[in-house]
């Protein structure tokens, strides 16, 4: 109960940070019980008894909330819900006492929970804001570290890019020099091609020797001769005084002008000489991640596991042989206690019961709830046989079955089929079969949903060998 209680009210708390507010949460939904007419005013009155043993355990392991919605629940119980059962008036009043009693004790230490509990949530949301800085701090820095590496990279990328930049637009201008200098010699060569065929221009070729053996005049202002190889232009007609002249721009010193080094900052380059640049293999920045919290169980439904000794198919076998010779069911309460947050069956009470090959009815319960009040255990369940069919609940057994695990979600239905050598352990469903059995009113065998079924095996029951089951046989009392 409540573990169901506690899987069920988990989400709606982790969104409270109000600690106060948590607590109200908590007293709301332990307000939520539900009486079944049903069920015996009797029956409500043993689980009340369980219900306490349950929560001091939970209390004792400092599990202040599930301790604090059973104490929540077994007031509102007692105090609300029940007294308007029909059969309330009817039960013992023994019962009826002791339970208004425990009532009257239940109310000091679900108000110490209560402070507890506050206390806890505080604590826990203090840390949580500390906790929510720290994060926001660590954020704070990633993303600091983050940007310092996105600006050195990008620094480098300018950096790269400047360089490439560099040396494109010198090799423009070492082409641009190339293309000067080519078209400079093709100039020399077509004027060179059309002094050949000028009739105005003398071509001469002067000896190497020229200047070696022409006799000098001592003058500051002689001219030098032209060197050898050279073309000069000479006038061919002089009659007239004429100064000899050349033609300026076919002057052997004339050279096609070549920018200056310093205009290629100025330059445009054309995207068609820029190299391109791989931005792909840019790192991309680390993601944040932040872990998430898990489930309180791995069970189906969230349940706590229900630990049952192996040996207690044979030696519940043995116990019932009398009877299974005879072709009659045996039958009995399932007790034990909670260790390390899970339940372990520890013992096998058999009561004083009549019974049929396809039913059986316990009698005289005073002395199975005086065994287990003595020895602090809860009800955990039931075991019985079929003497000739196989393992599974019949329509009695469901409804057998039902205050159980109505009141206690773990609690099973373990059936032995010593015909069949078959042993099987079950729980209503639920979503299906704790509603359908609750609406039905019928008696004896009769027939229930079958698609889906109203019952399946118990998946969070689990068979262990380093345990051994006590079987306290009550019939003989």
């Amino acid at each position: 109960m409540a573990d169901s209680a506690k899987s069920n009210i988990k989400h709606s708390l982790s969104l409270i940070r109000d600690p106060k507010a948590k607590v109200r949460e908590l007293c709301t939904y332990a307000g939520i019980v539900d009486v079944e007419p049903s069920v015996p005013a009797r029956r409500y009155l043993r689980s009340g008894m369980e219900m306490l043993r349950l929560a001091k355990v939970y209390k004792d392991e400092e599990e202040y909330e599930s301790a604090f919605i059973l104490y929540m629940k077994f007031i509102t119980l007692f105090v609300e819900k029940l007294p308007k059962h029909p059969g309330y008036k009817d039960a013992p009043q023994k019962d009826v006492i002791n339970i208004k009693q425990q009532v009257k004790q239940v109310f000091p230490v679900a108000e110490e929970l209560k402070g507890k509990l506050t206390q806890r949530y505080t604590e826990q949301e203090k840390k949580r804001q500390e906790d929510e800085c720290k994060r926001a701090e660590i954020l704070a820095k990633e993303q600091e570290k983050i940007q310092l590496q996105e600006e050195l990279r990008r620094k480098e990328e300018e950096e790269r890019s400047r360089k490439l930049r560099k040396q494109s637009e010198e090799l423009w201008l070492r082409e641009q020099e190339e293309k000067f200098r080519q078209l400079q010699e093709r100039e020399k060569e077509k004027q060179n091609e059309k002094d050949k065929h000028d009739p105005n221009i003398l071509l001469v070729d002067i000896p190497e020797d020229f200047d070696k053996n022409r006799p000098s005049s001592g003058l500051n202002n002689e001219r030098r001769s032209i060197p050898s190889g050279s073309l000069s232009f000479v006038p061919n007609d002089l009659r007239q005084g004429q100064r000899p002249k050349l033609e300026k721009n076919l002057s052997l010193d004339y050279t096609p002008n070549i920018p200056d080094r310093e205009l290629k900052r100025t330059l445009t380059i054309s995207d068609d000489a820029r190299p391109e640049v791989d931005r792909s293999t840019k790192p991309s920045a680390p993601a944040d991640h932040f872990l998430s919290t898990g489930t309180t169980s791995l069970n189906k439904y969230g349940l706590k596991d229900v630990v049952i000794p192996r040996d207690i198919v044979q030696k519940f076998l043995t116990v019932a042989d009398s009877n299974t010779k005879r072709n009659v069911e045996t039958c009995g309460i399932l007790s034990g206690k909670m260790e390390r947050g899970a339940f372990f069956i520890t013992h096998v009470l058999i009561p004083k019961q009549t019974g049929t090959p396809d039913s059986c009815n316990a009698e005289n319960e005073e002395d199975l709830f005086d065994f287990q009040d003595s020895n602090d255990l809860i009800s955990l369940g039931w075991i019985h046989t079929h003497p000739t069919q196989t393992a599974f609940l019949s329509s009695v057994d469901l409804h057998t079955h039902y205050p159980y695990q109505q009141l206690m979600p773990e609690a099973v239905a373990v059936v032995v089929s010593p015909k069949f050598n078959e042993t099987g352990v079950f729980m209503l469903t639920p979503d299906l079969g704790l509603p359908e059995i609750a609406r039905c009113s019928k008696r004896g065998h009769h027939e229930h949903t079958k698609h889906p079924p109203v019952f399946e095996t118990s998946t969070h029951a689990k068979f262990v060998d380093d345990r051994s089951i006590i079987l306290v046989d009550l019939r003989n009392k």
